[in-house]
Formats: structure tokens, C-alpha cells, sequence
């Protein structure tokens, strides 16, 4: 379809524009026989057409929500709590395809540099004879942000000190690969990577399925042996961590993603603590000691006992810890060092000396403004050039000097010659397009790819391809995530389609396999049990705003009826029980509908459905390497459902029908897919807590008080159909097993009845269980006697009178689930004590994250 093709100026441009893929990817979209990954991907494009591709972008981006993939915040207020929605990861359907051959020619110039890179680094913090040899400027060591003097001397197990590495290449004019950057400090972007392939290849499937791509599942195994590999001589059963900023971080989602896909656990630093030179996953008087540290928070965050004092994102003592070798650090802190611009200057000199070879990959052509024919050159030719300091502390990635003003430029030209070793300049790489499905079709945008290589066995292995991005405009010359870059999957064709890659996650050999045993940290405790408390508390209020709504549907217009009254009654309780407040308008109380609307609706307010549904996808976040796949699914469907309601909507039976599916999903995934261990228990506490406490209130605000008989009954039958028991109800006063009154066989069943699993005793009983699985028996004793109390109880003692038998019973039922949460988080989700150290005249003064106050980390995600 040469109109959607954008024009090439040459046969390497043609090519990379002919790899194309497709978006809808139905299984009839198979490549003939004999034909290439391009030619059949490109001959999909022309069969599904512009309407094609665009429901191909369409299911892509669907895909990628139901997958919870984000980057970033989103540009929206914070709720009451201060938590703001992340962004959605944006992928474009068509993928970049690189042939075997060109691939390897890339991969050895890719692993040529990561050794080079790897020796640099151990004689920066080793010898230093390359500085002292003449052959590496001191001042774009010493004078980089990313040198870490506290590091000196401390190494790796092993011979490999820098253990993962990234590379961000593009294409010039010739079709050359020109390295325009490395990523050593905590390079990310690999789980986007996976994540963005398991995308793409389910959108087009059936050519997946015939292509013979290099698979990307083996770099992971890899990873995770090139990280136990490292750990402290003696660890015969590593624990490894993913150490992350939280969710703060712009690449949060990543972090719990990796973590997963490595067998590691996704940690924090108040998780974290350091006890006689070694670091403990802490989780109250239980602690499990950690081997191996998979950092994504930013160096001089990680310590703030020898590091940045201000930090509140690192653990007082990694610093020690890494220095008597009981703790490995990946990558090593002070190794975004390497991530220097001028460092490129220098290393076709560096590898002629270093390894007796010419460097493979050229970077683009740069000039250190510490030399002084290269400052002058800079300085002569600024309109020409962009640039870049050393490091990131000044403030700025990229200057253009095309771009700047005159003022800017005299500006720039100051902070040049005043302090000139911070300072490079570059030739612009005119950057290669690939194209990209819009709504006027395919149109051509900068293309950039950024690979990842992990050390391992005595050699550097490269993912096969890596992560692409494109522009998010036809005009923009940046690339990056910031700035809103498109994901691109990147195909490597493969001479054989088997991975041979091991695919044995957790051994490198004779009794190194991961340790099965550890503590649960207090910081996941707390959110798995919120997570159970918010996922039930998102369906008990769905279902009785169900019914509620359908009292108002009824009687919205007969209120003085007998129905008026029990739909008056239901709207009293629903905002009685989630604690909305509907404000009055011109005077006048709100109509039952506004009510009903606003404890669905409102995103803000604490106790609507949506402000639940959205504190359960940010506790399943913070948990996101704890739950299964299937999980995300049924969370973005809650989400897009709540998102949906029109603010004005009058009828929203069909959309609490759509809440409660999905979190009938829910609950099945978290009974089904979950191992019964004590991340379950923590989950299933918090489930039947809030379902208990949720039915004392819904009794309490509707069955405490004394009505008339017709009003009360239907009433109870109100109370009984949310609590998913009005067919027992129905079946029992028939068969004359059952309470006559529906006031009494209401609380029998939602109170009394340990068979129902609807009813409080049933709750207390499931509730002890699962203490006892998260390791707490004691506190489960503490149900034993309301247990016994309520086996003792009779519905029609507690209607008697004005029924103060029962509105005690709720009282102290409610004081004791409320004394046991208190005590939960006393005992298991109390986190220690945040490190303090006293403030110094050089740390430097940082920007708080939003809403807590903290200093930000990139946390890898530049």
C-alpha cells in the first residue's frame, strides 16, 4: 500500500520501512511459505488496510491497560489521599525487524562495549591507571556526579563488575548504528521490553507464530543467574531483592514486573534493614537476610548514612554492607559514572588499550569541551552542535544549539568556559523513521533502540533486539518516554526459532537454588491486606447500591408509598454506611438518584465505589510481583466500567452489574490462583474483616430500629437480597426450618448463620483461619469467644424490645474487628523507624515527590 508508505531516500531506509507488522493479527493473516518475516508482515498491512491498523492500535492499547502497564503519572488531581493515576504505556502494533545477519554484527559490537565499559569501571574504583597513564581525562571521573569516592575498592563476586548494561543507538543517514548513549547505573526498560512483546504478539498472532523470532524469555533466566552468581561466597541459597523507589517511581510498573520475571522480591527501603554489616528484609521482630540487591533507585539515594543525608529511599549501612562483601549491589553504586557523554571521546583510545582491539560501534562524533581544540571548535560552531553535560547534574540532557536564543547561547557559552570539563558537544544524528499507525496512516517518526546485555558465565549476552520508541510527532527530534515516545517491538530474525537460552529459572549449580523460606515485609503485608479489604469493599458497596438503586427506580416518584419509605430507608443506610456525604443544592436535599450517583461516582471521596476501585488497583501495584496476570485483566476491566458512567447517568443498574462481575472475578482469582501461604492469609484477613464489618453496619443502619411490621419486613427483604441470602430466606420460611418474621431470619443468616458465607460468624471463622496461615495464632484466639457467643445467640432474643440486645452485640462485635485490624498493624504492618541523619552544609537541596515530601530518584527511568 505504497500511500500509507513513507517516502525513503535510500535501499537501507527502504528496507527498515518494509519491516512492518500487523495490528489485528487474526490467525488467517499467515505468512506464505518461504516468504520473510518482512515480506509477510508488510504484505499484512496492505490485507487489513488503514481500518486494519487502526483497530489493531485500538486492541493494542486495550491490551496494554488490561495488562496495568504504566509509565508515569498521569496529569490528573490527586484524590483526598493524594494518590494520583498513572499514565498507560503507549505501544505502537507495528513492530521493527532486524535479519540475523545485521543483527550480529550489532550484538558483537554491543558486547564488545559492555566489556569495555566493565574494564573502565573496575580500574575507575580499582587502580585508576588509566587516569594515571594519560589515557582518561581525571576531570570526567572525578568532576561526574555519578563518582562515588565512598565506593573505592569495593567489588563484585566475580570477574565482572558491571553485570547489566544499556545501550540507546540509532540510525544515521547511511544506515550506520551510532551509539548516542549508555545506561550503567540502573539501566531500564528490559520488563517494558517483554511486556511490550507479550502485546504485540498477541495483536498478531498468527504471523508470530510462523516468524522465526529470537525469543526474549531466556535473557531473564540469565539475568536472574548472573545476579545469584554474584552473590556473597558462602550464600548457598541467594535471596535476591528488586529494590525499587515505590510507587512514586515512573517506572513502578516495570519494577514489580521485572521482579517477577526474575523470582525476586520487589522491596522498598523502610522493607529493608542493616544489622551487623548484612541487610535484612525486615517484617516486625522477624527479619530474613538479603544476598543479592537489584537496585532501581538512583546511587547517591541508597545510603543515607554515607550517601545523599536527605535521602529517604535508601538503607542506612548498604554502603557498609557492599564493602565487607556480605551484600552484592547490582549494578554496583558509583557505575553511572559511565553514563558520561564525554566518556565516548575516549574509547577508541580506551579499547585499542584495553583490549587490543578497534572499538566495533561508533558513537556520534563528540567533543570534550576540556580540551581546548575541542572547546573551540564547540564555541565557534554553536548553532551547529547540541549539548550535553557530563552528567545530569547540571540541569539539562540535550541543548540544541540551534534552538537557543542569542541569550540563552551567551548564556551557555558562560557556563562553558567557566567550567568546561562538565561540558560535551555533538554532531545531531539524523536519526532513521519507522512507521507508525495514525489516524491519516502510516507516517514515518524517529526511531531510537535501546538494548540490554547482562554478564553471565564469562561472557556478555544481549537481548535479542531490545525496546523500541519512536517520536510521538512527525516533528519531534526527542525520543523518550518523558516526552511521550510510542513503544516499538523489535524482531530479530533468527537463523534457528529456539531459544537456546537456559530456561532453568534459579540454578547456577550444585546447590544454588533460590531459598523458598523468607519473611513477608511489613510494607507488603500491609497492602496485600488492603487489597483484600478494598476488593470486598468495592463489592459489598456495589451490591448494596444495587439494591438501593432499584428501590429508587421503583419509588423515586412514590415516595409517600410503603415503598417510598423502604427506598428512603436503603438511600439512609448506603450513605450511613460508606460515609458519603451528599451536599444540598439551591436549598434542597439531594434526590435519591444524585445520591445513589454519588456513591458510585465520585473518585475523590473515601467510601464511593470508584474511590475504592482505585485504592484496590494502587495496593494491587505496590504488590504487582506478589499476583497473577489474570489479575490485571479483571482491574482494568473494573476500571474502564467506572470510567465509562456518564456523570448524569439515571440508570445504573446494567453498570453495578458490570462492578460486581469483576469483582466476583476477583475473588475467584484470589480463591483459586493464590498459594496458601502467608501472603494469602494477609489477603484473606482483610476480605473477611471488611466483609464483616461491612454487615454489621449494613444491620446496624437498617435492623436496629423498630418499624412497622410491613415497612420492617421489607426492609429486612432489602437487607437480605445484599447479602446475596433472600433464595435461603425464601426456601427456609416455606419449608419451616427458618424464621417467620425477615427481620429475625436476616440476622440469623447474615449474623448468626456459620454456614452462610455471607453472614458475620462465617466471616470470624475464615477470619481466624487466615490469621493463623499468616502466622499469627494468637491473635486468631481473640475471635474464639464471639465465636462461641454468637453460637449461643437467638435471632429472636436480639428483636425483642427495641431491640437493644442486638445493637449491643453489633457494638461489641464492631470494637472487636476494629481492635484486631489495630492490632495487625501493630504487630505485622508497622514499618521501622525511617533513618535520619544530621543535615550537611553539601547536600544538596532536591524537590520533594508529590504529596509525601521526598527527595525524587530517577530510579532508572530516564
Amino acid at each position: 500500500m505504497p500511500a500509507l508508505l513513507p517516502q525513503q531516500a535510500g535501499p537501507v531506509e527502504e528496507y527498515r520501512h518494509r519491516l512492518l507488522a500487523t495490528g489485528g493479527g487474526p490467525d488467517e493473516l499467515v505468512p506464505p511459505t518461504g516468504a520473510s518475516a518482512a515480506e509477510a508482515i508488510r504484505d499484512a498491512v496492505t490485507v487489513m488496510g488503514r481500518r486494519g491498523l487502526l483497530a489493531a492500535r485500538a486492541e493494542t492499547a486495550r491490551l496494554a491497560q488490561d495488562d496495568g502497564i504504566t509509565y508515569g503519572l498521569a496529569d490528573l488531581p490527586a484524590d483526598d489521599e493524594g494518590h494520583v493515576p498513572s499514565r498507560p504505556w503507549h505501544i505502537d502494533p507495528l513492530p521493527v525487524v532486524i535479519d540475523d545477519a545485521e543483527w550480529r554484527t550489532l550484538e558483537r559490537g554491543l558486547q564488545q562495549r559492555a566489556v569495555l565499559l566493565d574494564a573502565i569501571l573496575g580500574d575507575v574504583y580499582g587502580q585508576r591507571r588509566l587516569m594515571g597513564q594519560g589515557l582518561l581525562p581525571p576531570e570526567i571521573i572525578v568532576g561526574h556526579p555519578g563518582f562515588l569516592p565512598q565506593l573505592d575498592g569495593v567489588r563484585l563476586n566475580g570477574p565482572s563488575q558491571l553485570v547489566l548494561t544499556a545501550t540507546d543507538l540509532g540510525r544515521d543517514a547511511d544506515g550506520t548504528w551510532r551509539v548516542f548513549g549508555d545506561r550503567t547505573a540502573a539501566p531500564s526498560g528490559a520488563g517494558y521490553t517483554m511486556a511490550t512483546r507479550r502485546i504485540v504478539t498477541t495483536v498478531m498472532a498468527g504471523l508470530h507464530r510462523h516468524a522465526r523470532l529470537a525469543r526474549l524469555r531466556g535473557f531473564f533466566h540469565l539475568m536472574t543467574r548472573a545476579l545469584q552468581d554474584v552473590a556473597p561466597a558462602g550464600a548457598d541459597a541467594p535471596r535476591g531483592v528488586l529494590l525499587g523507589p515505590g510507587s512514586t517511581s515512573e517506572t513502578n510498573y516495570e519494577h514489580g514486573f521485572l521482579a517477577s520475571l526474575l523470582g525476586f522480591t520487589l522491596v522498598e527501603a523502610d522493607d529493608l534493614i542493616a544489622r551487623e554489616g548484612h541487610i535484612h528484609i525486615s517484617a516486625g521482630e522477624r527479619s530474613s537476610r538479603v544476598d543479592v540487591i537489584l537496585r532501581r533507585t538512583d546511587a547517591e539515594f541508597c545510603d543515607p548514612l554515607e550517601l545523599r543525608a536527605d535521602s529517604r529511599l535508601g538503607v542506612a549501612g548498604l554502603v557498609e554492607a557492599a564493602r565487607l562483601g556480605n551484600t552484592a549491589v547490582v549494578n554496583p553504586l558509583g557505575a553511572g559514572v559511565l553514563e558520561n557523554a564525554a566518556l565516548q571521546v575516549f574509547l577508541p583510545g580506551l579499547c585499542r588499550a584495553l583490549l587490543g582491539e578497534d572499538l566495533l560501534l561508533p558513537a556520534t562524533e563528540t567533543f570534550w569541551c576540556g580540551d581546548a581544540a575541542h572547546l573551540r571548535h564547540a564555541l565557534d560552531t554553536m548553532d551547529h552542535l547540541v549539548f550535553k553535560p557530563i552528567g545530569h547534574h547540571a540541569g539539562v540532557h540535550a541543548l540544541p544549539g540551534w534552538r537557543l536564543s542569542r541569550s540563552e547561547r551567551d548564556d551557555l557559552r558562560h557556563r562553558i568556559t567557566h567550567r568546561p570539563w562538565e561540558w560535551t558537544a555533538q554532531d545531531p544524528l539524523p536519526m532513521s523513521t519507522a512507521p507508525v499507525v495514525t489516524a491519516n496512516g502510516l507516517e514515518p517518526r524517529r526511531f531510537v533502540l535501546r538494548t540490554f546485555g547482562v554478564s553471565q558465565g564469562g561472557r556478555v549476552h544481549i537481548m535479542p533486539g531490545g525496546l523500541g520508541r519512536v517520536a510521538p510527532d512527525q516533528e519531534s527530534v526527542l525520543v523518550s518516554n518523558a516526552a511521550g515516545a510510542l513503544a516499538k517491538d523489535v524482531w530479530v530474525l533468527a537463523e534457528q526459532p529456539a531459544d537456546a537460552a537456559p530456561t532453568t529459572l534459579g540454578i547456577t549449580g550444585p546447590g544454588r537454588a533460590t531459598s523458598p523460606g523468607h519473611v513477608l515485609a511489613a510494607r507488603v503485608a500491609d497492602n496485600l491486606f488492603w487489597l483484600g479489604r478494598y476488593a470486598e469493599r468495592v463489592e459489598a458497596t456495589a451490591r448494596l447500591l444495587r439494591v438501593t438503586d432499584d428501590l429508587v427506580e421503583d419509588n423515586a416518584l412514590r415516595s409517600a408509598t410503603l415503598g417510598g419509605s423502604v427506598m428512603q430507608t436503603m438511600v439512609r443506610a448506603a450513605l450511613d454506611v460508606t460515609g458519603v456525604r451528599v451536599e444540598r443544592t439551591a436549598g434542597a436535599d439531594p434526590s435519591p438518584l444524585d445520591a445513589v450517583r454519588a456513591m458510585v461516582l465520585r473518585r475523590r471521596t473515601r467510601g464511593t465505589v470508584r474511590h475504592g476501585a482505585a485504592r484496590l488497583l494502587a495496593a494491587a501495584a505496590e504488590v504487582r510481583d506478589n499476583m497473577p496476570d489474570d489479575l490485571w485483566r479483571v482491574l482494568s476491566n473494573l476500571d474502564r466500567t467506572l470510567a465509562a458512567i456518564p456523570p448524569d447517568e439515571a440508570r445504573l443498574q446494567p453498570q453495578l452489574d458490570s462492578v460486581i462481575e469483576s469483582t466476583l472475578a476477583l475473588s475467584g482469582i484470589l480463591a483459586e490462583s493464590l498459594v496458601r501461604d502467608e501472603s494469602w492469609g494477609f489477603i484473606d484477613a482483610g476480605v473477611r474483616l471488611e466483609r464483616a464489618v461491612a454487615t454489621l453496619s449494613l444491620i446496624g443502619a437498617t435492623l436496629t430500629t423498630v418499624r412497622p411490621p410491613a415497612l420492617d419486613g421489607q426492609v429486612a427483604e432489602a437487607v437480605l437480597s445484599v447479602g446475596e441470602s433472600s433464595i435461603t430466606h425464601r426456601r427456609r420460611t416455606v419449608q419451616g426450618v427458618g424464621p417467620v418474621l425477615p427481620t429475625q431470619s436476616a440476622i440469623l443468616l447474615l449474623l448468626l448463620d456459620v454456614a452462610n458465607p455471607r453472614s458475620v460468624a462465617f466471616q470470624l471463622t475464615r477470619l481466624a483461619a487466615a490469621l493463623r496461615i499468616a502466622g499469627d495464632p494468637a491473635l486468631a484466639a481473640r475471635l474464639d469467644p464471639a465465636l462461641s457467643r454468637l453460637r449461643a445467640l437467638d435471632a429472636a432474643h436480639l428483636c425483642e424490645g427495641d431491640r437493644d440486645p442486638l445493637t449491643g452485640e453489633i457494638q461489641q462485635l464492631t470494637g472487636l474487628l476494629e481492635g484486631l485490624s489495630d492490632a495487625l498493624t501493630r504487630r505485622h504492618f508497622r514499618r521501622h523507624a525511617p533513618t535520619r541523619t544530621l543535615p550537611t552544609d553539601w547536600a544538596p537541596a532536591v524537590a520533594g515527590i508529590a504529596g509525601v515530601g521526598l527527595p525524587v530518584a530517577g530510579g532508572g527511568g530516564r
